[in-house]
């Protein structure tokens, strides 16, 4: 794509048979002329200018029209499109000394230049063997000297990849000083084109990802950048220029998918902008076709892909000019919506430059225009129309954006006083709550009992820091309108400090934690009183909170005129990139479990800070190291102590007596319940309402602490789980309990506040039965656990009843063989005859005196009770099978399911062999492997039946078949185990099951 600034050629000065005669021509006087006309044309041949001197081609000259290219041959005449031929003319000048110039632009596909005898340049290289031929088609200009008046210029042409050959553009011939300034005016033109496409497409990239990041701006960035790419691969093809050594099939490629690429984005473009153009159906289903041709760039060679090219880009006309009519559309029916109007007109003036500029393009490549100028105003245009367009709507979005902030900063305003009207509103009614808890805690008539006591102080304690949190609220408020009043007078510190401890004592539950007052007495700081106490507590709640075992002390010392009051603990430390962001507003550093949401409200060390910088001080982590510890240190002005007849501070009540230590209620007749919450509001809150009823209830505060608990006490059956906790989060403790037990062998129960459809959806996916949200409701959180308990009582019950009932089958039918053989056997051999009635006795003493309410037994009881029925039916079939058992002896301890392996061991005798021809085999194999015990029962008889197997690995309902059926439905109940039968007809069965060692029968059992 090249300008086209020559003179246009006068009608006298043109190529006639192959001949132009220049002799009345001053080149450098009267300008540059195009070689345009009937050149003479040999096809089939590459002839030199040693040939036409010697005469040696083979027929006559054709004339061919140049420019113009090889179409294929007609009745009429024409040039077969792909082949060779050689180009001659004859060039008569008038007498001159001048360096003449020919500028070369597109000769297809390879080609070699002869003038005046002497070979000037060439690109690719022409050959008549299509294997020996090299494509190539760079522009360049060639300078030489003719030493005679008549001048020849001979060109050899191949084309044997492209889809019509030839000289496509006319070749320039002119002064020196001519040609130079003309290709640098054309390699500057292409050079600046480029420059303007790539820069404005990194503006609009950079605009997008440090910007607004609107899918506008990154599609028209990359838009541009692979314009920018397809210019440098076409007109002057200065990415030829600069990198020759690139093999020319990479070049174009390069150049169609740059092209169609481009084509792609700008489609998608124009949807985004405007989301009425078309639905996303029927984008795809335009862009198909420029998908597969890419596919097909990629896979095929040059010279396959190329031949069909030409119907890909009508095609893309065929889209521009239905974008635009869809666009002219909307415009019109957009009366009334002036801004879309105006940005709809700028859309069609962008989409129709656009749209000449592809025009123009391809009819300027096959020479049907003469110039692409109007192609590269057609680009310029769309640039400049589209910046024009995406500012229009940056304007308008931060014009709706100042209109949006304004309705915020008015929002935020009513939200500030709402939040402080509503703050006032609650601390009414709660410091109701206080007093009336204080004068039911100082009555002197001593008619409360301890637990009713502590009940008290609890509710006084919660009381209080729910009172400090309303406070920091409408701190919050104050700070940012600038309406906090402080009172600074003399404050004890040791005794506020002691206050603090006391408010947050009950806090330390389930923690092996101390609080420390180690400020000596008599140290007195300047400070509102009451702001300091927030300010402490603050510090040590946020301490409590990340601390689970250690100490946490409070110290004090004087240097100069300051005080610096020191809070430390050996909790799990803050990072140093975080010790200054945690003190900003809503800031919130937790990084133990940042998945799970473990975060506090963030504004108490933001209020903390503003406090103590109000009293004169400033706040900083003074030391902190991760898994060891944090400190905190602040400064407040020194004051002489106050005499102790003037001091005003109101003392704090305090309640050494109340033990909070012990919360687990044990030995009482109910179910079990493990509550795990690190809150100890929470924790008590549960534990008041679980007294009421006939409940064990252990009490946990950690991951840690539950799985010890779950240890300790094996007959936990339900778990009351609170998501958010530090360390491991509720989620990761349910998925690490699900791996030892099943979702019907220990229920849980989630406690969250978070309520919304996908926290729930994660709960449930970690293998939680159900959940509740927080604040409890008292009737509705004891329902769940009714409802939870009983469908796990059902459920074990059911499992009794179908156990009991599996017992049941066994016996008639067994036992009436087995005694008909016993009787034979009385007749002939006595001492037979007692051994058999001995197994018989220890076979029914198994099944008779087992445990209907344990379903799991120790592998040697099964192993007896296999052994006494092996021996009976070889007592009454004789020599009709052997039976083998390998076990290992470290596994006979282990529980596992209760008659989980005889039903299969007499499955293998009664149908497998008896129904054989000949003898049989029955083996039994037990064997310990990593943390699983394998079982294994295979036998040699007559298999079963490929539906009836089917029927039994699907766990599809069997007629008549109870056995296997309970069987498998109670290794389902077991994590980790499994049963898997395989058999061939004739050739036998084998049963595998698997039993976890951590569990085996567990999942089955109530223990």
């Amino acid at each position: 794509m090249i300008f086209s600034l020559t003179r246009p050629p006068q009608s006298k000065v043109r190529v006639e048979k192959g001949i132009l005669d220049l002799s009345n021509w001053n080149l450098k006087q009267q300008g540059v002329v195009n070689l345009d006309g009937e050149w003479e044309f040999y096809p089939d041949e590459l002839l030199g200018p040693a040939d036409f001197r010697q005469g040696q081609y083979d027929s006559p000259p054709v004339y061919l029209k140049v420019p113009g290219t090889w179409r294929g041959k007609r009745p009429d005449g024409g040039i077969s499109n792909r082949g060779s031929g050689t180009y001659r003319l004859q060039i008569l000048l008038e007498d001159t000394d001048e360096i003449l110039g020919l500028k070369i632009r597109s000769i297809r596909m390879a080609h070699r230049l002869f003038i005046g005898g002497q070979e000037e340049g060439a690109s690719g290289l022409p050959s008549t063997d299509k294997s020996a031929f090299q494509p190539g088609n760079t522009p360049y200009s060639v300078f030489f000297h003719p030493d005679a008046r008549k001048l020849e210029v001979v060109i050899q042409v191949s084309n044997y990849n492209f889809v019509t050959g030839g000289i496509v553009n006319s070749l320039t011939l002119g002064a020196q000083e001519d040609i130079t300034r003309r290709n640098m005016v054309q390699i500057g033109a292409d050079i600046g084109v480029i420059l303007i496409l790539a820069m404005f497409g990194a503006y609009h990239l950079s605009f997008y990802f440090f910007g607004r990041q609107e899918k506008e701006y990154l599609l028209s960035g990359i838009f541009l950048l692979f314009l920018a790419l397809q210019n440098s691969l076409y007109g002057e093809k200065m990415f030829q220029r600069l990198l020759p050594s690139v093999p020319f099939d990479f070049s174009y490629k390069l150049l169609d998918v740059s092209h169609f690429l481009s084509a792609i984005l700008i489609i998608v473009f124009f949807c985004t902008v405007e989301s009425h153009l078309m639905s996303l159906r029927r984008l795809r289903l335009i862009l198909t076709p420029f998908m597969a041709y890419l596919v097909m760039v990629v896979l095929l060679p040059y010279g396959v892909h190329i031949r069909v090219k030409y119907f890909f880009i009508l095609y893309l006309w065929i889209v521009m000019l239905g974008i635009v009519a869809r666009m002219v559309y909307l415009y019109i029916r957009r009366q009334s919506q002036v801004e879309d109007r105006a940005e709809l007109m700028l859309f069609i003036g962008g989409a129709t430059a656009l749209m000449i500029y592809l025009m123009n393009d391809g009819l300027y490549s096959e020479n049907i225009v003469q110039s692409n100028f109007t192609g590269r105003c057609g680009v310029i245009a769309f640039i400049v129309l589209i910046n024009i367009l995406l500012a229009v709507r940056f304007s308008n979005a931060y014009a709706k954006t100042e209109i949006l902030s304004r309705k915020l900063w008015t929002a935020n305003q009513l939200k500030d006083e709402f939040l402080t009207n509503t703050s006032h509103e609650i601390k009414t009614p709660l410091h109701g709550i206080m007093n009336m808890t204080s004068f039911l805690l100082e009555n002197q008539e001593e008619n409360l009992h301890a637990g009713q006591k502590q009940n008290l102080w609890l509710i006084k304690d919660t009381s209080t820091k729910l009172s400090m949190l309303i406070q920091d609220l409408i701190d919050v408020s104050r700070l940012r309108h600038g309406e906090l009043r402080l009172h600074q007078t003399a404050v004890d510190l040791r005794v506020a400090v002691q206050i603090v401890y006391d408010i947050l004592r009950f806090e330390l539950a389930g923690k092996e934690v101390q609080l420390l007052n180690q400020v000596e007495a008599g140290t007195w700081v300047l400070a509102d009183e009451s702001r300091l106490r927030q300010v402490m507590y603050n510090l040590v709640h946020n301490a409590i909170k990340h601390t689970r075992q250690g100490s946490i002390q409070i110290t004090a010392r004087l240097a100069g005129s300051e005080v610096f009051i020191e809070v430390e603990d050996t909790g799990t430390g803050i990072s140093e990139e975080n010790h200054a962001a945690i003190f900003e507003y809503f800031e919130q550093v937790d990084r133990l479990l940042p998945q799970d949401g473990y975060t506090g409200m963030g504004v108490g060390l933001y209020i903390s800070r503003k406090l103590v910088e109000r009293m004169g001080g400033v706040i900083r982590v003074a030391w902190s190291e991760k898994g060891k510890g944090t400190r905190m240190v602040f400064t407040l002005p020194v004051v002489d102590p106050v005499p102790e007849d003037q001091q005003t501070a109101e003392p704090y009540a305090l309640h050494t007596d109340v033990d909070y230590t012990v919360l687990d209620v044990l030995n009482r007749e109910g179910q079990t319940i493990l509550i795990v919450d690190d809150e100890a509001s929470n924790i008590h809150t549960l534990l008041n309402i679980l007294r009421r009823h006939e409940y064990n209830v252990l009490v946990a505060f950690s991951a840690k602490e539950a799985l010890t608990k779950l240890q300790e006490y094996q007959q936990v059956d339900l778990v009351i789980l609170d998501i958010m906790m530090p360390g491991t989060s509720g989620i990761e403790l349910c998925q690490s309990l699900r791996s030892r037990h099943s979702i019907l062998d220990l229920p849980i129960l989630f406690a969250t506040i978070k309520d919304a459809p996908s926290d729930i959806a994660l709960g449930f996916r970690a293998g939680a039965n159900d959940f509740v949200t927080k604040p409890f409701e008292s009737e509705t959180l004891m329902a769940r656990i009714h409802n939870l308990l009983a469908m796990k009582s059902s459920i074990q019950e059911a499992i009794r009843h179908e156990h009991a009932f599996h017992q049941a089958q066994i016996k008639p039918h067994f036992l009436y063989n087995a005694m008909s053989s016993i009787i034979s056997f009385c007749y002939t051999d006595g001492v037979k005859a007692a051994y058999l009635l001995t197994m018989l006795s220890q076979y029914m003493r198994f099944i008779l005196d087992m445990d209907r309410s344990t379903l799991v037994i120790p592998l040697y009881r099964e192993l007896e009770l296999i052994q006494a029925y092996v021996e009976i039916e070889q007592a009454r079939f004789g020599e009709r099978f052997d039976y083998s058992s390998q076990v290992d002896d470290s596994l006979k301890a282990v529980n596992i399911p209760s008659l989980c392996i005889q039903p299969f061991i007499e499955n293998a005798i009664r149908h497998g062999l008896f129904e054989k021809e000949g003898q049989g085999k029955v083996a039994l194999r037990i064997q310990a492997g990593d943390g699983y015990m394998k079982i294994l029962v295979e036998d040699d008889g007559v298999g079963i039946p490929a539906d009836l197997l089917y029927t039994l690995n699907s766990q599809g309902a069997l007629q008549g078949s109870i056995g296997i059926q309970n069987i498998r439905k109670r290794l389902d109940t077991i994590p980790g185990a499994s049963l898997s039968i395989h058999s061939e007809a004739g050739s036998g069965t084998k049963v595998t099951i698997y039993l976890p060692l951590s569990g085996s029968g567990q999942g089955a059992s109530e223990d």
